[in-house]
């Protein structure tokens, strides 16, 4: 599948061709794993989609005997996230991007949890300033469906926190393309789209954090002002 984007005013996005595959594309860490674990990984990511409470055992395990290996901290991850056990699966998001920065999943994981926590200033520097799968590893001329789904989702994402819409149109159109009905497609759609229904509720939310906002600051100031009769009492 040829990729081709072209050049924008708010960011530089230059044109390349590179194939996406549906095909197996395991990281270079997985060679070095004892053959019975390699035939075994197939087996484990299944479970890890429909029995993830199940896989979770398996997987402690294994992050613990082979940690240079970061496909078993993403395992890990999307099962901690199916059980909802967030805070586990936070604390390991970014433990994995700190232990393997390089490693592709490692930074996705840690830019969507950035955009989550509004810290999108982070995402230029987990991607190396670059804005295009073939720009951050010009050696591949393929790429996994999930790289490159994910990848442009946190671009599209990105921009559209940065206020450049019409770039995030440009990843969600592209995304789209491949696979319209994808969970992280379906993602930035609402987000770029969203319903009227879901405007009422993101203005309802904002209201409310704006009232709580101004709720901190009247007691912030009634703590000032108690606290400076008091220092002028004693």
């Amino acid at each position: 599948m040829a990729i081709k984007m072209s050049k924008d005013k708010e960011e530089k996005i230059i044109q390349v061709n590179y194939r996406i595959t549906y095909e197996p594309l395991p990281h270079e860490s997985i060679e070095k794993l004892p053959p019975p674990i390699q035939d075994r990984l197939e087996e484990l990511y299944e479970l890890t989609q429909t029995n993830p409470d199940r896989a979770i055992p398996y997987l402690v395990d294994l992050t613990e005997k082979y940690p240079e290996a970061p496909v078993f901290d993403n395992y890990l991850v999307s099962a901690y996230e199916a059980t909802g056990q967030r805070k586990k699966a936070i604390a390991l998001i970014e433990e994995a991007y700190h232990k393997h920065p390089d490693y592709f999943f490692a930074k996705v994981n840690y830019a969507f949890h950035c955009l989550k926590n509004n810290k999108s200033e982070n995402i230029p520097d987990i991607f190396e300033h670059q804005f295009d799968l073939k720009l951050l590893y010009p050696h591949r001329d393929i790429f996994h469906a999930a790289e490159f789904i994910s990848f442009n989702a946190v671009m599209a994402l990105y921009h559209l926190a940065k206020a450049h819409r019409g770039v995030a149109e440009k990843y969600y159109d592209v995304l789209y393309d491949l696979e319209p009905n994808n969970t992280l497609t379906q993602k930035v759609k609402h987000q770029l789209y969203p319903s009227i229904f879901q405007r009422i509720l993101q203005k309802i939310a904002n209201n409310s954090l704006k009232r709580i906002k101004r709720k901190r600051e009247s007691m912030r100031e009634n703590a000032k002002s108690t606290y400076a009769n008091y220092s002028k009492e004693f």
